[in-house]
């Protein structure tokens, strides 16, 4: 009477929260409590958050006519600083991840995942919601493009809730794209947008409004 059974799990939080927990909450030789409320907690932290980042892209891509393919938007170079700083983390992000798990370390590689999804949605989106109320396609590509690399690198991982973003927001968007995330190319890191004084500065400005 004292474990969980893995399938009761799935079935109550579903197959993904129970990936995550496993791959993302501590190394697969060490011993971890686990608990529904453990398991909760992840799914409120990093699936749901992700969830309703992709959610609000959605609502205001679809309220602004925003189209990937056809919306004009200004070169990357030439966005906001703070397009180009979710821009320069989501390409580290992807460099880091991959390093991770070329590691073999899911661990390191779900809390950079995490902690990533959280700075999208309690820091970016919410210092530019008034830009995505106006429909600024800037911020609505910077997000899209954030959003892509976030679902490529969560897709080994969680790999239902990925998917379903995936058909829905990229495959539907753009027909270059396969149908599933699963055959989807894994992000290419563009260094040239990684920048280490913007990632400096943003984090003293975060430290003096929190």
């Amino acid at each position: 009477g004292n474990v969980l059974e893995p399938m009761p799990l799935m079935e109550r939080h579903g197959a993904d929260a129970v990936r995550w927990f496993m791959f993302a909450s501590g190394s697969p030789w060490s011993a971890r409590r686990v608990s529904h409320e453990s398991i909760q907690e992840v799914v409120r932290k990093t699936l749901l958050t992700y969830w309703n980042t992709v959610s609000f892209q959605a609502l205001y891509a679809r309220e602004s006519g925003f189209e990937p393919t056809t919306t004009a938007a200004p070169p990357a170079a030439e966005r906001s600083a703070l397009d180009r700083w979710a821009l320069s983390e989501a390409h580290r992000l992807a460099r880091d991840v991959d390093d991770a798990l070329a590691a073999y370390n899911t661990q390191k590689a779900g809390r950079l995942l995490s902690a990533y999804v959280d700075d999208l949605s309690n820091w970016y989106v919410r210092r530019s919601r008034r830009r995505f109320w106006a429909g600024d396609a800037g911020a609505l590509a910077t997000l899209h493009e954030c959003l892509s690399i976030v679902t490529l690198l969560m897709a080994p991982f969680t790999p239902f809730i990925t998917e379903r973003v995936w058909q829905d927001l990229f495959a539907a968007t753009d027909e270059s794209l396969p149908d599933s995330v699963h055959l989807a190319a894994w992000p290419v890191v563009d260094e040239t947008l990684v920048d280490d004084e913007l990632a400096g500065q943003m984090a003293l400005v975060r430290r003096l409004v929190e």
